[in-house]
């Protein structure tokens, strides 16, 4: 799966740098955010974790009103907080995500979905506020996650733009351990600002219309 996550960020950087050399309008810019994030199939009863996320993202403009974007992202998923009393199960994931959307633009909103595969870069978990080495050990997490993406964005002022988009796995990133009946899925929420570095070209910018 590393090598499906490698295989499509290129295959997605020559697809959107092709396309640019038929002058084809595009954009450029940072994301940086704030996520709640949990898990399903968990050992115990916990409560939403919550974290910082960034990256970038290149924006391709396939006609009047629909876009394709491809983002980098370096985002944490998992659930709870490790605090004695406050969440038993910690699970914090770190992942790169390569987000693959498409986007429908009206006036100064607009939609998107589209898949995303993640890598995880390192991870931690605790339970009743003790690591558990071989719990990771005999139910590893998943290197890698496929997942779904569905957000709405509004653009606020020139070049500066606010969204929500959800996040779930497609696929678990955990089989089901012991006293559990169900794999684990990732599921996130993501509120977050994005800046675009490149200007507009007034002439084949994204219709507001």
């Amino acid at each position: 799966m590393k090598k499906n996550l490698v295989i499509i960020a290129i295959f997605n950087c020559v697809l959107l740098s092709a396309q640019h050399g038929y002058k084809s309008t595009y954009r450029v810019g940072l994301k940086l955010g704030y996520s709640l994030h949990t898990m399903t199939g968990d050992l115990t009863k916990t409560q939403p974790g919550g974290n910082l996320l960034g990256g970038f993202w290149l924006q391709l403009k396939m006609n009047k009103r629909w876009t394709a974007q491809t983002e980098l992202l370096l985002l944490d998923k998992g659930i709870g907080v490790r605090l004695t009393g406050k969440s038993p199960h910690f699970v914090n994931l770190h992942y790169f995500e390569v987000p693959v959307l498409f986007q429908y633009h009206r006036k100064n909103i607009y939609v998107e979905f589209g898949p995303g595969l993640a890598y995880m870069i390192n991870y931690r978990e605790h339970l009743y506020s003790n690591e558990t080495p071989e719990l990771v050990n005999n139910y590893p997490f998943m290197r890698s996650e496929l997942s779904f993406n569905l957000g709405i964005c509004c653009t606020i002022i020139e070049n500066w733009a606010i969204g929500l988009r959800l996040n779930h796995s497609l696929l678990p990133v955990r089989g089901a351990v012991p006293k559990v009946s169900r794999e684990s899925y990732n599921r996130l929420l993501a509120l977050s600002v994005t800046r675009q570095l490149k200007k507009k070209n007034k002439k084949t910018s994204i219709s507001n219309e």
